[in-house]
């Protein structure tokens, strides 16, 4: 498929200049060969400006480079009802080609988050069996605790030395359990 776009003139600033339908023929697949005075095919373009939306014309291939500024309308001017269809159609497929790129960016961003998503879960999973593995080692510690016997816990004091003890301060008891 040929080029979509347009070599016209620059008066539009709404949008790009690409041309919002594609080429049904190439741009020198036309037939009778239209060329220039250096006898080179010119390709047949068709305007998305303002003032001549869908009008054909030809152009030098070689109008950039300067080498020669052939240009000629193929289709006569169009009637200011058509001129208004055509500039409204072209915008709307501008702008739908702009959502479109919105929305494909959207969706790929929606996959991202996605993928992200994915692996927040599995690395949520694998905590929670973390979790439960270490939970069941403190259940298993928490039982073998409750089991020990802990004799220093355990104390037996005679009621005389309570008696001894009972009008002792806290110094008094330090020097007395360290004696």
């Amino acid at each position: 498929m040929a080029s979509s776009r347009s070599e016209g003139s620059s008066a539009s600033s709404r949008c790009t200049s690409a041309s919002p339908i594609p080429y049904r023929v190439g741009l020198l697949e036309y037939e009778p060969a239209v060329v220039c005075r250096y006898s080179n095919k010119a390709a047949r373009w068709i305007s998305w400006i303002p003032d001549n939306p869908g009008c054909r014309y030809f152009k030098c291939v070689n109008a950039r480079s300067g080498c020669c500024d052939y240009f000629a309308w193929v289709d006569g001017p169009s009637n200011s009802f058509v001129r208004e269809v055509l500039n409204d159609l072209r915008d709307e497929v501008w702008k739908l080609r702009r959502e479109k790129g919105d929305f494909s960016a959207a969706v790929e961003e929606g996959r991202c988050a996605q993928s992200e998503l994915v692996l927040a879960r599995n690395e949520l999973a694998t905590s929670r069996k973390v979790v439960g593995e270490k939970e069941a080692v403190v259940g298993v510690l928490k039982d073998r605790n409750s089991r020990l016997k802990f004799p220093w816990c355990s104390m037996r004091i005679d009621p005389g030395v309570l008696a001894f003890l009972d009008g002792a301060g806290p110094a008094d008891v330090f020097f007395f359990a360290g004696s």
